[in-house]
């Protein structure tokens, strides 16, 4: 997949560090939702390294998956730079991505290093990845915790996957004992990412462009996934089309990645109208344009959670496959809905789901999920 190994390294500022200077380095994973459940705890860190602190992100990036924790945090003041390496499948390519990854961090002789990987690592994960931290140089670590696997995965009493604290939540407390003072009232206080005036210049050209019905409000369709195991059936989300149409109040807009567009012309093609922003704009133009809708209509997927970064409630139809409340969409004012199914807690990613007829998913019907569009209509009357 790689002819060589290359680490790539975006600086957001051109600012030149000295080493008077705190160097920091924060370890986290990569993909969208898990860098929305990032931002609280870069919040933290850097209130407790302080504003001259020069503080990187250290990321994977994936073949296939074009939005890093860069491109979506290029404008937030928490991060200064970003070092990114390839995901590697095979043992000699994961060592070869490990003495380049080495290499580098030995060179920019970081002071500190902070673990915001996902929940769900293993204690001999959390150990392993601590000891190459280690032989980097890197002696003051913190949130180097592994949770306790009867946290991360309680059942209720029917035997389903309990409730548990939402990931950003679990990295505060990962910082909070590690000495880092956490403030949920600031490190949690909306919008959770910021978009500068170019990205929602552009999004409102193209908007202002391509709306038919300006004298009503936009509400987001975001149908995609890149887990086969959270998608929703296409044509379901055509009838939930179909019913807000027929409201006469609302312009729809489906918005997703590139994988998304030829769904989107599907959708509009089938209610007759719609706006199709799917593959036209780039992840910040996206999360402006999540901004101007009333609310989301989604799934278990990085755009659902975009809407949630600009404080835009969710209908939000996720599976069984996790725990609840894990990778929720953050903040207030969401509706997560699920079904239960024999097969809860299958925990699967990347592939598809391997039971006949994708019970988790399927077995959300049109009707469930139209009456959490009347609920979110009445709560957005009540709060206005």
């Amino acid at each position: 997949m790689y002819s060589t190994i290359i680490l790539s390294a975006r600086p957001m500022t051109a600012n030149k560090y000295t080493n008077s200077k705190p160097k920091v380095l924060v370890f986290v994973l990569g993909s969208i939702g898990d860098t929305v459940a990032t931002i609280p705890a870069t919040r933290a860190i850097r209130r407790h390294f302080g504003a001259e602190a020069d503080i990187c992100l250290l990321h994977e990036t994936r073949t296939g998956i074009k939005t890093t924790p860069a491109d979506l945090l290029s404008e937030e003041p928490e991060i200064n730079r970003f070092i990114s390496y390839p995901y590697s499948s095979t043992l000699s390519r994961k060592l070869l991505v490990a003495i380049q990854v080495w290499l580098r961090l030995k060179r920019n002789k970081f002071r500190s290093v902070v673990y915001l990987m996902p929940s769900e690592r293993t204690a001999e994960q959390v150990k392993r990845d601590a000891q190459f931290f280690r032989f980097c140089g890197i002696h003051q670590q913190i949130g180097f915790k592994a949770f306790p696997r009867e946290h991360l995965y309680p059942v209720d009493a029917d035997g389903h996957p309990g409730q548990v604290l939402h990931e950003a939540l679990c990295r505060l407390e990962r910082l909070r004992l590690g000495g880092i003072d956490v403030s949920k009232e600031a490190d949690l206080s909306k919008p959770f990412l910021h978009i500068a005036r170019d990205y929602s210049t552009n999004a409102m050209k193209w908007l202002d462009k391509e709306r038919k019905q300006k004298d009503k409000a936009l509400i987001a369709i975001c149908p995609g996934s890149k887990q086969p195991a959270n998608l929703w059936p296409e044509e379901r989300f055509i009838e939930i089309g179909k019913r807000l149409i027929r409201k006469n109040k609302y312009e729809l807009i489906v918005i997703g990645g590139p994988v998304e567009t030829h769904i989107g012309n599907r959708m509009i093609n089938a209610w007759g109208e719609g706006l199709n922003a799917a593959g036209q704009l780039s992840v910040l133009e996206s999360a402006a344009l999540l901004g101007l809708c009333s609310f989301c209509i989604g799934l278990d997927t990085g755009t659902t959670h975009l809407a949630a970064t600009q404080g835009i409630p969710c209908v939000a139809l996720y599976g069984e496959r996790d725990n609840k409340g894990r990778f929720e969409p953050l903040g207030k004012g969401h509706i997560v809905l699920r079904t239960k199914v024999p097969c809860a807690g299958c925990r699967l990613i990347e592939t598809p789901c391997p039971i006949p007829g994708h019970p988790c998913m399927r077995g959300i019907e049109v009707d469930s999920v139209w009456e959490a569009v009347l609920q979110m209509e009445a709560y957005l009357e009540n709060i206005s």
